[in-house]
C-alpha cells in the first residue's frame, strides 16, 4: 500500500546512536505509524524504538531523511529533545545547511566555503579573493589582485575586519567576533557573493575571479 496513513507495522529498523539509553550497533525492532512507499516508511511518520525513543518527522526509503524531533532518554536517564534535519538516518544538526553560497556574479569563477572547530577567543571568517593573473609580473609590472570592496551583513554581525595584502596572487579579509547566523555579501569591485553561514565555527571563504 502506498502513502497509507496510520497504518501500523512492526519494522527492524537501526536507530542512529546519539548518546542513548541501551543504544549499541545490533538492530532493533521498532514499531512505525505513518507514510509508506513500497513497504518502507516514505513521507511523514513516527517511529518507537524499544527503548522508547520517538522519532516524529520525515522519511524516505525506510530512513530518517528532512526534518523531525527526536525524544530519548539519555545514558544519565534524562528526558531530552534533538531537533534538527537527517540525511541518510544520520542527524546532519539544526540547521539543513550548515552553510552555503547563496548566489555568485557571473565573473566569479569558483566560491569555496571550508570550516574549522569554533575558536573560543573569538569566531572568525577568513575571505581570500584571487584571480588568474592577479599578481602576475608582467614587463608593465605587477598585475593588479582583486580586492573586497564592500561588505554587507543582511544577518549577524561582527566586531572589527582587517585586511591581510602582503600575499603574492591574493588578498585575505579576516572578520573577527562574527555573531551566527549570518548571510552576508561580499563585493569584489562589480562582481559579489552571497553566503549563509549558520552555526558558529570559523569559515573560510575562497574567491576566485575570471580575468
Amino acid at each position: 500500500m502506498k502513502n497509507l496513513l496510520g497504518c501500523l507495522i512492526v519494522l527492524t529498523i537501526c536507530i542512529q546512536p546519539i548518546c542513548l539509553k541501551a543504544q549499541n550497533p545490533v538492530q532493533k525492532a521498532t514499531t512505525y505509524v505513518g507514510e509508506l512507499k513500497n513497504g518502507q516508511p516514505d513521507g511523514n511518520g513516527v517511529l518507537t524504538d524499544t527503548s522508547g525513543n520517538v522519532f516524529k518527522g520525515s522519511f524516505k526509503k525506510g530512513k530518517k531523511e528532512g526534518y523531525g524531533e527526536l525524544k530519548y532518554r539519555t545514558i544519565f536517564d534524562k528526558d531530552s529533545t534533538l531537533v534538527g534535519y537527517w540525511k541518510k538516518d544520520q542527524y546532519v544538526g539544526f540547521y539543513e545547511y550548515p552553510y552555503k553560497i547563496i548566489s555568485k556574479s557571473y565573473m566569479v569563477s569558483n566560491a569555496n566555503i571550508t570550516t574549522e572547530p569554533a575558536n573560543p577567543s573569538g569566531n572568525i571568517i577568513e575571505v581570500s579573493v584571487e584571480s588568474v593573473s592577479g599578481g602576475s609580473a608582467t614587463l608593465s609590472g605587477e598585475m593588479p589582485k582583486p580586492t573586497l570592496t564592500e561588505h554587507t551583513f543582511n544577518k549577524g554581525s561582527f566586531q572589527e575586519m582587517f585586511p591581510r595584502t602582503n600575499q603574492q596572487k591574493r588578498n585575505t579579509y579576516i572578520f573577527q567576533n562574527v555573531i551566527f547566523p549570518i548571510q552576508a555579501v561580499f563585493k569584489f569591485g562589480g562582481e559579489d557573493v552571497t553566503v549563509e553561514l549558520n552555526e558558529t565555527k570559523n569559515y573560510k571563504i575562497t574567491v576566485v575571479l575570471r580575468d
